[in-house]
């Protein structure tokens, strides 16, 4: 198989966690946009990583503002994929509330004062129930709730590369 930098590589002599791990390391030497030339499974886990990562160190509220949120339809398909259909249900009500590219827009085009301290909220024409709602939903996700999202992405992925 052709793995993404362009080398052969034979998938099958990885699990699904090493096959995480190992994506997990190369990913960000690509854009998000070239993610999605990639197999299914591999884009899966890629746009579950990203969001992962973005929802652990930022928050749902950077998510929405950042280029990553642009790939929500993505993250929601990934969800989906690997049967997570609580956390693909609770993060496109979330877009539905603030889709991400209206929120990134509003985000590149205020101009704030360097360090500048501001809030979602002050920067976006969101109703307050809008951004409570996205926070209430927020917490729902299996990064609060306990939901072992790596053991099903893992399972799923151990499931295609059996296949190959």
């Amino acid at each position: 198989m052709q793995w993404i930098d362009g080398s052969t590589i034979d998938i099958k002599q990885y699990t699904g966690e090493q096959l995480c791990e190992k994506l997990a390391l190369e990913q960000w030497g690509y854009q998000p946009e070239e993610w999605l030339n990639w197999p299914d499974f591999i884009r899966v886990a890629c746009f579950l990583i990203a969001f992962d990562t973005e929802l652990t160190m930022q928050g749902i509220f950077t998510f929405l503002e950042n280029s990553i949120g642009q790939y929500s339809g993505q993250i929601i398909q990934a969800f989906r994929a690997i049967g997570d259909y609580s956390d693909a249900n609770c993060l496109e009500t979330i877009c539905q509330c603030a889709p991400p590219g209206r929120i990134r827009e509003e985000f590149l085009s205020v101009e704030l004062p360097e360090y500048n301290i501001s809030s979602f909220s002050s920067n976006h024409e969101l109703e307050e129930d809008c951004t409570k709602r996205i926070g209430e939903l927020s917490r729902e996700l299996y990064l609060y709730t306990g939901f072992d999202l790596w053991g099903l992405l893992f399972s799923y992925l151990d499931r295609q590369i059996s296949l190959l």
